[in-house]
């Protein structure tokens, strides 16, 4: 190394010195939070580890990412949904339905198992409406979404197509039992690090109320889980098909709708209700649950 202080004579061979620097400021780092170090980690890592006010001082500006985990049902990543969002009593019907003495598997599940079967999710996404694709549909509804999160996957997207009919009042019939119903599909695709091929497909359906406007965008459907179409950590061997639910929708149209559309704007899907998967992969990890 060549010395830079003057002072110092240049010789063949090089002497160690002691050369003058310029003067610095410390380096500061914040104090660890109560409770945040773990055991075994430096201190340094327990403060990449720590989120709160300590580990930064300065306010940062919130995302779109942000504000997709505080609209999703779980709120921040890793905490139970609020009492707010999940109605006992939804879960209570649907548990009624799928293991009751009048269901096709009447069974008494344990109160763990229904909290391990538990589904809510919410995402806020986008709509355009469309021409009908059948002479007994009103329009076609397409949403989707990469804003949103549920308590079995903490990111995922949303893809989903509604129809309704184009007569609330029609009497189905056997070829047609759906005349009088919205019906739908709706594909989750969960986005979890080293977890691909996941998706959750849920059937939706339900009934308008009498003297509906047919162009009425609907509220509040019920889905049923569909084994067939499932994949991943939703793959659902016999005898784990069950799951059934809810689906609510907040529409917010704008103003002036996309070129090409019959409508468009926003909308939040939140879905709650069970699902019996089978545990053989965790939806929210590469290893076997």
């Amino acid at each position: 190394m060549r010395l830079e202080d003057p002072r110092v004579r240049c010789s063949r061979r090089q002497r160690p010195a002691v050369e003058s620097l310029e003067s610095r400021e410390l380096l500061s780092t914040g104090a660890v939070p109560p409770g945040q170090a773990h055991p075994g980690l430096r201190p340094a890592a327990a403060l990449s580890q720590a989120r709160g006010p300590a580990a930064e001082s300065r306010p940062r500006a919130r995302s779109t990412a942000d504000q997709a985990h505080i609209d999703s049902p779980n709120g921040l990543l890793g905490k139970r949904p609020p009492a707010s969002f999940l109605d006992p009593k939804v879960i209570q019907r649907y548990a009624n339905l799928l293991y009751g003495p009048g269901s096709a598997t009447p069974m008494t599940p344990t109160s763990h198992e229904i909290q391990r079967q538990i589904f809510t999710g919410r995402w806020v996404g986008q709509y355009t409406i469309g021409p009908p694709r059948f002479s007994d549909r009103a329009s076609t509804i397409h949403a989707w979404s990469r804003t949103g999160g549920s308590d079995q996957f903490l990111k995922g997207k949303l893809n989903m197509v509604l129809f309704p009919p184009a007569d609330p009042g029609a009497t189905p019939t056997p070829g047609n039992p759906y005349a009088n119903q919205v019906t739908g599909t709706v594909g989750l695709f969960n986005q979890n690090i080293l977890q691909s091929s996941g998706v959750l497909v849920l059937d939706l359906n339900g009934t308008p109320g009498p003297g509906s406007n047919a162009l009425a965008l609907p509220t509040h459907l019920t889905w049923t889980y569909d084994n067939n179409t499932s994949a991943g950590p939703y793959a659902a061997p016999v005898p784990f098909v069950q799951g059934a639910g809810t689906a609510d929708f907040q529409w917010v149209p704008d103003a002036h709708p996309l070129p090409g559309t019959q409508g468009s704007g926003r909308v939040i899907v939140t879905f709650q209700g069970l699902i019996n998967t089978s545990q053989l992969v965790s939806p929210i990890s590469k290893f076997i649950s």
